[in-house]
């Protein structure tokens, strides 16, 4: 039996959609098993994205490229050493408050001696069970963190390398290729640069202006740990849909524990308006004009690179895939305008012939 021409099509397009699921799952894999390398690299694209216009502001007045990537680290390095120590000084300054707060809070629960101590007895007998791994605890606590220090070690040294010659690794790339595929991937791999740091740029104001007002609401409303909770927001801010609100709702609880529900009510009143305004003017004019994702396919990618990368993949997965769409949609010629199809040679098929169609316009 002759096999129907949309059979045949869906077929097609079912083994292609196949093997490029193949080729990601692998893709994935392998990012996953060297994610001492693959999370660095992202992570030094998102770096030197966020940090190229201080670069190129720098190289306008006069200093060299090598000069000014010095300048920008450097002065990057300062700003997040100095906001450390001042976060960690205020924490530990404002922890007996915050703690003889909580106790109050705690008395005041309608909840008997009885029950608190039970509750502690469990939890001091939870501690004393797991005592015997207090060992293989360690040693895991020391290797992950002598693989942060390698990540951070790895994500400067190649966002150094990325500010100060970038471009010259981006024509090199470009000299490796056949000649004629060269204008597709300069008009494929523009947008894609521009949508990421984009993203990253739109993303740091987003986060700043977070930050911005839950620090001065807190501080009016007298709420201990103003510091922590503020860098907490500002953080939170870059994992779309869900940051935000787990941070949020981290400080209403300490609002609520220290200065009572006035103050809790008071913060997630000022939480929803800023939440408003975010939504109805900033993501538009700052984020918005760039990811150009429906917020259906950003909820998917978020919960896909959660399960696919935990905490790293909610977090690159909205930039990425911004990226590369963009790419996607731009690495194919344009086709020409409907005025110049009666132009183009017509290929003879070996199925039936079918209505000819006009070529779509030439896209923007």
């Amino acid at each position: 039996m002759p096999v129907p021409p949309m059979l045949a099509d869906l077929a097609g397009w079912g083994w292609r959609l196949l093997l490029l699921s193949v080729i990601a799952w692998l893709f994935l894999r392998v990012a996953q098993q060297l994610y001492l390398v693959s999370l660095p690299i992202a992570a030094s694209l998102l770096m030197t994205a966020l940090l190229s216009p201080a670069v190129a502001a720098l190289r306008r007045i006069g200093l060299p490229r090598a000069v000014a990537t010095a300048v920008t680290v450097l002065g990057m390095l300062a700003a997040v050493v100095g906001l450390l120590i001042w976060v960690v000084q205020r924490a530990i300054a404002e922890a007996p408050t915050l703690s003889s707060e909580l106790s109050s809070a705690v008395q005041q629960l309608p909840i008997s001696n009885a029950t608190l101590e039970q509750l502690r007895g469990q939890f001091v007998d939870f501690l004393q069970s797991g005592s015997g791994s207090l060992a293989s605890g360690v040693l895991t606590g020391l290797q992950t963190g002598a693989e942060v220090v390698t990540g951070v070690l790895l994500t400067l040294l190649l966002t150094i390398i990325l500010l100060a010659d970038g471009e010259g690794m981006w024509r090199w790339l470009l000299a490796r290729l056949p000649e004629t595929a060269r204008p597709r991937v300069v008009r494929a791999g523009l947008p894609a640069w521009e949508r990421l740091s984009g993203w990253m740029r739109g993303t740091v104001l987003i986060a700043a202006f977070h930050s911005a007002v839950v620090s001065v609401t807190l501080a009016v409303l007298g709420v201990p740990l103003v510091a922590p909770l503020t860098v907490l927001v500002f953080l939170g801010s870059f994992i779309p849909l869900v940051g935000a609100v787990v941070a949020g709702v981290l400080a209403t609880l300490v609002a609520f524990a220290s200065q009572g529900t006035t103050a809790a009510i008071v913060f997630v009143v000022v939480l929803l308006i800023d939440n408003q305004v975010e939504a109805h003017v900033l993501q538009p004019f700052l984020v918005g004009r760039y990811v150009r994702l429906h917020p259906f396919v950003v909820a998917v990618v978020i919960t896909a690179g959660a399960l696919l990368g935990g905490l790293a993949g909610a977090l690159l997965a909205v930039p990425f895939t911004a990226a590369l769409y963009a790419a996607l949609t731009n690495l194919p010629d344009p086709l020409p305008a409907p005025h110049l199809a009666h132009r183009l040679p017509r290929r003879p098929s070996s199925r039936t012939a079918r209505p000819s169609q006009p070529l779509p316009a030439e896209p923007p």
